[in-house]
């Protein structure tokens, strides 16, 4: 019962990020498959990553505003915008629907980082349940679910949000130290952006081509969300380095073996996905006073990453020969910077 208050901001808002990427994923194949469907997803992503840490900021110097309300009702004016029948207001929508994303995410990363007690598990645990979200939101939008029932996460994501809404305003934040001194706070702030656009970018080139089914897909975002949970956990109890390392190095051959063999595959991607917390930790450890701030430098490089994406594909070798060399550096810069 005491860790479960002890991370009850952790827990309210992995449940508003679950409502969050819900209503998010929906919309996101309302309009599915058309010929401006990369368009869409690029406007959406520009808009739901890049201010996340421009809105941070503002949000940690204006604290009496409504933050939780204005994104989430944002959100539900997006719901509204993209399932109308008028089709010059759905990339408007898009927009919408990208900056409530982003408002929302800023509030989570504050709030949890405000209560964490110098430790990471709280924001990890908020941004793994994203995954739940992208699971329900497309299999909602799949089932072909009528987009008037996304009015429920919409309220529930209020609710919650509401509920650590002072852990937003207290301005005090603690202090997180996993980098080493000896490097500029540039250097650790460019090792992390650059790390986590890797991330990004190898997060679309893993194999999967065992990925035919909904619950498959079901079980690789719960994978993927798992991962993100217990990297912050194991980073609290063993330290970022040796967690960094070792799931780094772990995860290359499950991804470059695991293309037909799901089992394979989803280890791979548990341990690939358990560096999320480690980068925003290092954030934290050089913007002491502005988690929205630290936040927005990955959210910012997480874009950043996926935009090759839209424009280039490998073959299958070619990606594993990304996925080897890139996790190699990755490891490397992450194993010079983090404090043993």
């Amino acid at each position: 019962m005491k860790k479960f208050k002890n991370n009850i901001t952790g827990i309210e808002y992995f449940i508003v990020h679950a409502c969050v990427e819900t209503i998010c994923f929906y919309l996101l194949r309302l309009h599915y498959p058309l010929l401006l469907a990369g368009t869409i997803a690029f406007t959406y992503d520009f808009f739901a990553f890049l201010p996340q840490g421009i809105i941070g900021k503002f949000i940690e110097s204006h604290k009496k505003l409504p933050y939780e309300t204005i994104g989430n009702l944002l959100m539900l004016g997006a719901i509204f915008l993209v399932a109308s029948p008028v089709h010059a207001l759905h990339i408007s929508g898009y927009v919408v629907l990208g900056i409530g994303n982003a408002i929302m995410h800023e509030c989570g990363a504050i709030a949890t980082v405000t209560e964490s007690r110098g430790k990471i598990f709280q924001s990890a645990l908020f941004v793994s349940g994203g995954g739940v979200g992208i699971v329900i939101g497309q299999t909602m939008g799949i089932a072909q679910a009528p987009w008037q029932w996304l009015i429920i996460p919409a309220v529930l994501s209020e609710v919650c949000a509401l509920a650590a809404r002072k852990s937003v305003r207290k301005g005090t934040y603690p202090t997180f130290d996993v980098v080493e001194k000896k490097f500029s706070p540039w250097t650790i702030l460019l090792v992390a952006f650059l790390v986590t656009a890797v991330r990004s970018y190898l997060g679309y080139a893993i194999p999967i081509s065992w990925n035919k089914e909904l619950w498959q897909t079901i079980l690789l975002f719960g994978i993927m969300g798992l991962g993100k949970a217990l990297g912050g956990y194991f980073v609290d109890r063993i330290g970022a380095w040796k967690t960094a390392v070792f799931s780094t190095l772990a995860a290359i051959p499950f991804l470059i073996f695991g293309d037909k063999i799901m089992v394979v595959s989803v280890i791979g991607v548990f341990f690939f996905s358990m560096t999320m917390s480690i980068t925003f930790a290092m954030c934290l450890s050089i913007l002491k006073s502005s988690p929205g701030l630290a936040f927005g430098v990955t959210t910012a490089a997480l874009f950043i990453g996926l935009v090759p994406a839209f424009f280039v594909r490998f073959g299958l070798l070619t990606n594993a020969i990304l996925i080897v060399i890139l996790s190699i550096a990755c490891c490397v810069l992450l194993s010079k910077t983090l404090k043993k």
